[in-house]
């Protein structure tokens, strides 16, 4: 049976991960999981227990966690890295601590945790305000969305370890790796029994472990080797602007130390240019934006026409920013054109 502490969470992550337990030990051999929905509606996606339980053994081998160490779970467990972090539990007989999953954490600081998974938000936000708690963690694995050259910075001067995580619902976990911090690679590693492939830049992901057949994604990778691959970004998210293609997230990862505040780049339809790239910021206040800060950064195509500064941003129950939904309130909200 399952030893979980609840000492660190309030009453509605408990509620979600005793709603989770019992789901788990019910008489289906399934569960139904839902999508990020940060690149559209959310999908009911129905998940075998027994490749849960595959998926999560194989994290445990691939950290030689032992029986019987501590595991830390601040995810919401509706979200599908929040159900693993529980899978892995069970299945590794690991002591669970649950922690509530927003951006100020409690992390216990009595003891080591052998495991613990958060999203870049959480990152920053103990970086930026209290580094010593990840000082118990030993293995941390980050996901749900790129993470800033300032948080692996931050990390570096820390002298911890992180893994910067890639995978998806339909995968089940993370299906490869990148060790950050301490330790920092550019590019992902796979798992073992995961093999690789593109199909017009597009990463397919074929895990012979899961038996679930190749997975066509909609993320845009260049292939180093068999076993390593570097993320660009989203096919969702690719600007077409004077005849030329774009990627949000790589403009993204050229400005991001102009910003302190979060953003995205996106765009408008533009009747000279196709499509006109944007920035959006944010912020309560109006943030003055110079031309000049970005031509240095940026080929002049990529350069944002104009910033919109949006109150809260629309987040996924993971902690992404919701693209779609966040770009809908840009009509009621402040613009400023940048010259």
């Amino acid at each position: 049976m399952l030893n979980v502490d609840y000492s660190y969470c309030q009453s509605e992550q408990k509620l979600l991960v005793e709603r989770f337990l019992n789901e788990w030990h019910n008489e289906s051999d399934s569960i139904t999981a839902k999508s990020s929905g940060s690149t559209g509606e959310p999908k009911e996606i129905t998940l075998k227990k027994s490749s849960m339980i595959l998926s999560a053994q194989r994290t445990l081998n691939h950290f030689k966690s032992k029986t019987g160490s501590n595991a830390f779970l601040c995810l919401s467990p509706e979200t599908i890295a929040g159900k693993m972090m529980i899978v892995r539990s069970i299945v590794g007989k690991l002591n669970l601590f649950v922690g509530d999953s927003t951006a100020k954490l409690n992390i216990p600081s009595n003891f080591t945790i052998e495991l613990c998974a958060m999203v870049p938000m959480q990152l920053m936000y103990i970086l930026e305000n209290t580094p010593s708690q990840l000082d118990t963690i030993r293995i941390n694995l980050i996901g749900g969305g790129p993470i800033s050259t300032a948080a692996i910075d931050l990390l570096h001067s820390t002298g911890h370890l992180a893994y910067h995580t890639f995978g998806m619902t339909e995968t089940i976990s993370h299906i490869a790796l990148r060790p950050i911090g301490k330790i920092t690679e550019p590019h992902f590693t796979v798992l073992p029994d995961v093999e690789i492939d593109e199909i017009d830049g597009k990463l397919v992901i074929n895990d012979h472990l899961l038996d679930s057949g190749p997975i066509q994604t909609n993320d845009l990778i260049i292939i180093i080797d068999d076993s390593h691959f570097e993320w660009i970004g989203r096919a969702d998210f690719v600007i077409l602007s004077g005849g030329k293609k774009f990627y949000t997230e790589e403009i993204e990862m050229k400005i991001q130390e102009l910003i302190t505040f979060p953003f995205f780049i996106s765009a408008l339809d533009d009747v000279h240019l196709g499509q006109r790239v944007v920035l959006c910021v944010e912020s309560e206040k109006s943030i003055p934006f110079k031309k000049e800060q970005f031509s240095a950064l940026l080929a002049s195509h990529e350069i944002p026409k104009e910033v919109f500064h949006i109150h809260t941003f629309v987040r996924t129950l993971s902690g992404k920013i919701d693209r779609i939904r966040t770009k809908e309130l840009i009509q009621d909200c402040v613009v400023e054109k940048i010259l």
